[in-house]
């Protein structure tokens, strides 16, 4: 499906007056935060107690849990979840969605593909369908399909979701890494919920392939939805996990940031989101 760029004007104009329109109940933060800023406050039960999970993994971060039938937040380090970073790799969700819906991907199976540049890591090195490359986190992938999104609409669905700080830096390619865009563990789990619940400005659709392909895990007694991220230009480094839980007709969303010192530190964000959620008793 190709649409010309004058009609995404006038789908991006839509949408802007749209995100006026929104209660400020629904979206908290303003539309052009400043660089660093906090997201909005919101309660937050604090849970010391799962400091033991980050202590024993040796590591400093945070954790939200959201749940969804209480509307409840719990977390470790409370006001480290609420100040804005880059989202890194876990920004593949959104971009999925805008690629989806923008059309620049007519679905889940188009293959992306590959410019013929090595990379250091190898699953990247090659053409691949959406599913895949969510899976492999392939940054080049969704760096070649961002081009094919106009700019007016993502800033348009950044805007109507309230995401985060909502800017798109000079490079309509990587301003989820380079730290244009940022938003923090607190609006993640939000903006999870939103998705799982099919309740963003997106098709029905569209938010269904992206809740298929972020399923981690699905057994008899659960669905695990999840995404990681390494944000590597700032010292420490930033490392990722979001998602969300589906049992027992409820939804709880995750979501866990924490300084990361190398290679050795990346399995470490799954194992501590499945402490807590074992601490939970939800896994």
């Amino acid at each position: 499906m190709k649409t010309t760029i004058s009609r995404w004007r006038r789908i991006a104009f839509v949408l802007r007056l749209a995100s006026a329109l929104v209660s400020p109940v629904m979206f908290t933060t303003p539309a052009h935060a400043a660089e660093g800023e906090k997201s909005a406050s919101v309660h937050m039960t604090e849970r010391a107690d799962w400091g033991k999970y980050f202590a024993a993994e040796n590591v400093k971060g945070t954790i939200v849990v959201l749940d969804g039938k209480t509307q409840t937040y719990q977390a470790f380090d409370a006001a480290r979840a609420q100040r804005r970073m880059s989202p890194a790799s876990t920004y593949k969700i959104f971009n999925s969605l805008l690629a989806l819906e923008s059309g620049a991907l007519d679905n889940e199976r188009e293959i992306i593909p590959w410019d013929g540049k090595p990379r250091r890591v190898k699953a990247w090195n090659a053409a691949m369908d959406l599913r895949t490359a969510f899976r492999v986190s392939c940054l080049p992938c969704y760096q070649a399909v961002s081009h094919k999104i106009p700019r007016e609409y993502a800033q348009a669905k950044l805007n109507a979701l309230g995401y985060g700080n909502r800017t798109i830096g000079r490079a309509a390619d990587a301003y989820w890494v380079d730290d244009s865009l940022q938003i923090s563990a607190r609006e993640q789990v939000d903006f999870l919920q939103r998705l799982a619940r099919g309740t963003l400005p997106f098709s029905a659709r569209t938010q269904d392939i992206v809740r298929q392909i972020s399923i981690v895990e699905a057994n008899a007694d659960y669905v695990l939805h999840g995404k990681t991220g390494w944000f590597v230009d700032k010292k420490p480094d930033i490392g990722w996990w979001v998602g969300w839980l589906e049992r027992d007709g409820n939804l709880t969303m995750v979501a866990l940031n924490m300084d990361m010192g190398g290679d050795a530190d990346g399995p470490k964000r799954a194992r501590i989101v499945r402490s807590v959620l074992k601490d939970l008793k939800l896994i």
